[in-house]
């Protein structure tokens, strides 16, 4: 049996999706209930500790993508240039505006667009040391979640914002996300997305890029708990725990030649998936 241990009041209506469409015996269980004895954990965002070493998802991994300021230190050229200090700002990036951050934040909030001294010091003082993040801002054209497991992609969706011209756009916040075709796939974001997972120690997670107006791609974040608000979604997923279930948790390396959406997509989801050699 498999036990999907999840934070009270997060991702109930994901966890109970996955459960639903998954193929094998997987069930979920809240962190503060009693955790049944089971022979594979998954923590979905959460980091109580399990009775067994054979988990999904590390602890220390959460710990490091829900901590967005140490994992941008992780992520160096991956990401818009992030400052974690207001004095090591160029005065110049300040006065075209900049994003400052909580080093912990979720769902848009604890976001502040400023463009002068005044205003950034005092933020960052009210954070406190060590505590938040300064980024440039992009000119985004397209935003994208990318999940992924065992370092193969299960599922693109793209964002749309309620607002474009908002800063963070936020599902949360009036946009939604709709599910691109491999076909459709943005292979380059798909591709930095898998190298900024691969950084993360995570076994599975929803990275969050952008795409600027001449192409570039930026990672935002990664969620060690994706939202998976369809039937879609979740029944990527439950394939892709099922698989495993069935074949264990180990990397699924990409293969160097070029082939499109097969050499990311994760098995479990198309036979087409190109797999390296045994």
């Amino acid at each position: 049996m498999t036990t999907i241990i999840r934070r009270r009041k997060l991702g109930m209506s994901s966890v109970r999706g996955i459960v639903d469409a998954s193929t094998t015996n997987i069930q979920w269980v809240r962190s503060d209930r009693q955790l049944p004895e089971d022979s594979l954990y998954i923590r979905w965002g959460c980091t109580a500790s399990v009775p067994s070493t054979n988990v999904i998802n590390k602890s220390s991994a959460i710990h490091l993508v829900n901590d967005k300021r140490e994992f941008r230190m992780e992520l160096e050229d991956l990401c818009p240039t992030t400052w974690f200090h207001w004095e090591d700002v160029p005065m110049d990036k300040l006065q075209e505006g900049v994003i400052v951050r909580r080093a912990k934040h979720s769902q848009g909030r604890h976001l502040h667009v400023v463009d002068n001294l005044v205003d950034l010091v005092h933020i960052c003082n009210r954070y406190g040391e060590n505590n938040y993040y300064i980024s440039e801002i992009i000119d985004k054209v397209a935003e994208y979640r990318v999940a992924v497991v065992q370092g193969r992609v299960v599922w693109v969706a793209k964002k749309t914002p309620s607002n474009p011209d908002d800063i963070a756009w936020n599902v949360a916040r009036g946009g939604r996300f709709d599910n691109v075709r491999w076909d459709d796939w943005p292979l380059k974001a798909v591709r930095i997305s898998i190298e900024a997972f691969n950084l993360s120690g995570l076994d599975f997670g929803g990275v969050d890029v952008m795409v600027d107006r001449e192409g570039r791609v930026y990672v935002l974040e990664i969620n060690s708990a994706p939202s998976l608000t369809s039937p879609y979604r979740q029944q990527c997923m439950a394939k892709a725990f099922d698989y495993i279930v069935q074949h264990g948790k180990d990397t699924i390396p990409l293969i160097q030649e070029r082939g499109g959406y097969k050499k990311f997509i994760h098995p479990a989801i198309t036979e087409r998936a190109i797999l390296s050699p045994s």
